[in-house]
């Protein structure tokens, strides 16, 4: 087996309104935590039918 050169890269990486978009992901998992909430909540609802 060959002996593999490892090379250390620094990258600068800029991700233009950054800010904007982790909010935007903070407020989506927000909201997918309060639908799986009203979800369980639902599932957990017993219903009483009553044909006629």
């Amino acid at each position: 087996m060959r002996d593999v050169e490892h090379v250390k890269v620094l990258l600068n990486i800029y991700v233009k309104n950054i800010d904007e978009l982790l909010s935007k992901a903070k407020k989506y998992v927000g909201l997918l935590k309060e639908a799986k909430t009203l979800a369980e909540e639902l599932a957990s609802v017993e219903y009483e039918v009553e044909i006629m």
